[in-house]
């Protein structure tokens, strides 16, 4: 019973697709590093299982998004915890039977849109893609079978969760009553105030947020990079080796035609475009190995070896990096990825980890550590210059709340004196407008000035009520005042009812899933190698009745 739910959701093709159009998004855009100094050590155990640092930074970073949206805000305190919470999902769907299986894997990748090529699913252009991601396809696989695994959990959470009657007709109230609404405008003149905050207002907010201002292990290289260009002399390549990779990607040399058919390029057309590639790809490897020789061969022979004689000898002058954690994009550094987690490997007391190299799209990169900077909290004095913009900002925002909640005070006491919501916003010198009637479902359909935000910042008051300030921009807000609200139209309610249904149902999961992965990891036999930082949040409490959703009869 419990996999019949699972079997009925997990073939749907549309759940199927918009999960292969997350993940080809999610890595086509990343510039991420997904392997850790520690992946060989333990970050924890769930019932008894240890939980690799390796899956543990996984997790992290499916938690945080990729590329131009990627999370940069929570703490580190909170991503932690949401990484358990999703390990944790995951060891209990394999417990339960519910384990990514190797043909659901195939699926989600064989769908995805970033790996199609002319003919489908274009497995040279899959490797490609990770190649320049510096995954490897067993990292990205390890990584789909999580998302899969979890996907596998909400819809299981979803099957239980049941919309009442009573939420569903206050909706549905909401969309289609006929509502006559006034606004009064409050300009937010702390928009651009000067607080004048003290330094003890500064050190206020530095307490109250201090683990947003953690820093992760970080680390500085010097570094040099020699052009692959100077090895090309050193690549020898034949007709056979290019007619050889030519065979081997056959699929990626073809084209469509005019008359919409596909047709495979020829040889020779390819045959320059093929050389580069080779020539390019085999001095980078001939480059990576001579450096590696060449370092470690004198250090073997108790030579000195130095960035600078390294340098000098080939006319290049030696970087120092700033300091970089384990997640942080390197737009400086081609092969991001594994520059990275090469400098976290550098151990400068051991003569065979001393220096690393690491190939990258047309150089190759020889680095020694500078420095490493562990885990930690910064003091306030350190953080003070970056805290200043964020407190004022904060300030600003509490300040135009209290006041903008001070004349909301001030119309309402008016209004229950007998005085109308106008006589009421002039008395505090505010510019009111005219009567506005529409209904919120027909709201694309009518012309008013702010009218989405209007509608959607009142549609959950009574007839008499003010609503919060709600922003139209950076300078103003509307206090929204609804003078009427009558029933809709009873035929366009019904007519709704299937949708608003279907809305709820498809925006309820992800707070009920996010409440369960919180109830369930305490659950488990959870054990953190390193404890986690407990958040000031509400407690939520998540109730099971039944263990499994029962089948409908």
């Amino acid at each position: 019973m419990f996999i019949y739910h699972f079997n009925r959701l997990i073939r749907n093709r549309i759940l199927w697709g918009a999960f292969a159009v997350i993940i080809a998004l999610a890595f086509v855009g990343t510039d991420s590093c997904l392997r850790s100094p520690q992946e060989g050590q333990s970050a924890g155990k769930i019932n008894g299982n240890a939980i690799t640092f390796n899956e543990f930074r996984l997790a992290a970073q499916a938690v945080r998004g990729f590329g131009a949206n990627r999370d940069t805000e929570s703490s580190a305190a909170v991503v932690d915890r949401k990484a358990w919470e999703q390990l944790a999902a995951r060891e209990l769907a394999a417990e339960n039977g519910l384990a990514t299986r190797a043909r659901e894997i195939q699926e989600a990748l064989l769908s995805a849109e970033a790996f199609q090529g002319p003919n489908g699913f274009d497995e040279n252009r899959y490797r490609v893609i990770l190649q320049q991601q510096g995954l490897s396809p067993e990292i990205y696989e390890s990584l789909v079978a999580q998302q899969i695994a979890l996907m596998k959990s909400a819809a299981l959470v979803q099957t239980a969760n049941w919309i009442s009657p009573m939420e569903l007709d206050d909706e549905l109230n909401a969309m289609t009553d006929q509502f006559t609404v006034r606004t009064a405008s409050i300009s937010n003149k702390f928009a651009t105030a000067d607080m004048k905050l003290s330094r003890d207002d500064y050190l206020k907010f530095y307490e109250e947020n201090r683990e947003s201002f953690a820093l992760p292990d970080r680390v500085s290289v010097r570094y040099i990079e020699i052009p692959a260009s100077n090895y090309f002399d050193a690549v020898t390549l034949t007709l056979d080796d290019m007619q050889q990779f030519y065979d081997d990607n056959i699929e990626s040399y073809q084209r469509t035609t005019t008359n919409e058919t596909s047709e495979t390029i020829s040889f020779d057309e390819v045959k320059n475009e093929i050389e580069k590639t080779l020539r390019l790809e085999q001095a980078l490897y001939c480059a990576e190995t001579n450096l590696k020789f060449t370092i470690y061969g004198s250090l073997a022979g108790s030579e000195s070896v130095d960035m600078e004689k390294l340098s000098t000898a080939r006319s290049l002058s030696v970087k120092t990096s700033p300091l970089f954690s384990a997640d942080d994009p390197l737009p400086w550094a081609q092969n991001s990825d594994v520059f990275i987690a090469t400098a976290f490997e550098i151990d400068p007391s051991r003569e065979d980890t001393r220096y690393g190299v690491v190939a990258g799209t047309n150089r190759v990169y020889v680095m020694e550590q500078v420095q490493i900077s562990p885990a930690h909290t910064p003091e306030f004095e350190e953080v003070l210059d970056q805290l200043k913009p964020r407190a004022l900002s904060q300030a600003r925002a509490e300040a135009f709340k209290e006041y903008y909640q001070s004349l909301s005070t001030k119309v309402s006491d008016l209004i229950n004196q007998g005085k109308s919501f106008a006589e009421a916003a002039a008395a505090q010198s505010m510019n009111i407008s005219t009567s506005i009637t529409y209904t919120v479902n027909s709201i694309r359909n009518q012309q008013f000035k702010n009218s989405f935000s209007i509608a959607y910042g009142a549609m959950k008051l009574k007839k008499g009520e003010i609503s919060e300030a709600i922003p139209t921009s950076a300078t103003e807000s509307l206090l929204v005042y609804v003078e009427d609200r009558k029933p809709g139209d009873a035929l366009a309610t019904e007519m709704l009812r299937p949708q608003v249904r279907a809305n709820i149902d498809r925006r309820r999961p992800f707070d009920l899933f996010s409440q369960w992965l919180t109830w369930n990891l305490k659950q488990q036999d959870f054990k953190p190698t390193n404890p986690l930082i407990d958040e000031e949040q509400s407690e939520e409490t998540f109730t099971l009745t039944n263990d499994f959703p029962e089948e409908d009869s």
